[in-house]
């Protein structure tokens, strides 16, 4: 005689609902694993966004071969995950100031590498409209003992003898003034600071129709010197036309007489 046994249908009721409840558990687990990763991940990207680096920007949109300088970029915070590798940070911006754009930028957009003019490109393109570039030879006085550099400003001074003839002095004076030299011998970008100064028997300056005449005449009539000056003095040069005669003590028109003091009866 065979006995089935039979569950009271609460038991079965009990069994279904605390299956229930396990699998609820486990996907609460599962649930919080994963809003738990999530919210490591949003914390691990806050504290990356929070990781700012310095990169040159374009402060305003700039045209295609207008040259570099602090009136057109300025410095701006980037995440460092969306820096590019080959933006301009701030400790290399002076290497290239003065030299053109090879593209332009919009205002905001970080400089690049492939912004910068190509080595091998015309350089009567870097020329401002206008402007002629001018070649004159310089011995080591006026290289200012090799340490000019493209993109600095000089003076020019002319020293000369009046055309008149005669016995009269030279006579030096300023012809030009804040003239930007383009190359020194055929270095036409700046170089770093701590570079050495290289030798060189010529410069090329960047200078208007008229003054390249004025520089070739004053070369053919004299002397010409070049004057170094601050990158941040844009001041025309005003001193007065000057002969050595004007450095000489001036003659007055007698000798003076010594004065003799006599004494008398022991007063003076």
């Amino acid at each position: 005689m065979k006995f089935a046994l039979k569950f009271p249908q609460m038991n079965r009721n009990w069994l279904m609902l605390g299956g229930a409840i396990a699998l609820g558990v486990v996907a609460m687990a599962l649930s919080h694993k994963l809003l738990h990763d999530r919210m490591a991940q949003i914390d691990e990207q806050a504290r990356t966004a929070h990781t700012m680096v310095k990169v040159v920007v374009a402060s305003r949109d700039v045209a295609r071969g207008e040259a570099i300088g602090p009136d057109g970029f300025a410095l701006r915070a980037i995440p460092v995950e969306y820096v590019h590798a080959s933006a301009l940070r701030p400790e290399q911006f002076d290497q290239f100031v003065g030299q053109r754009l090879g593209a332009p930028l919009k205002a905001g957009e970080p400089l690049l590498d492939v912004h910068l003019e190509s080595t091998n490109v015309v350089f009567s393109s870097t020329l401002a409209k206008g402007n002629r570039a001018l070649t004159t030879e310089v011995d080591e006085v006026n290289s200012i003992s090799g340490m000019l550099r493209p993109s600095d400003h000089i003076d020019l001074m002319v020293t000369a003898r009046p055309t008149s003839g005669g016995s009269a002095a030279e006579t030096t004076f300023p012809l030009m003034s804040n003239v930007e030299v383009l190359a020194t011998g055929q270095v036409t970008r700046k170089r770093d600071a701590n570079s050495q100064p290289r030798t060189y028997t010529t410069i090329t300056l960047s200078v208007s129709p008229v003054d390249a005449e004025r520089i070739v005449v004053a070369k053919n009539s004299g002397k010409l010197t070049a004057v170094l000056r601050n990158p941040d003095d844009a001041r025309p040069n005003t001193t007065t036309a000057m002969s050595i005669d004007d450095m000489l003590p001036k003659k007055t028109g007698g000798k003076k007489r010594l004065a003799v003091q006599y004494i008398v009866g022991g007063r003076s």
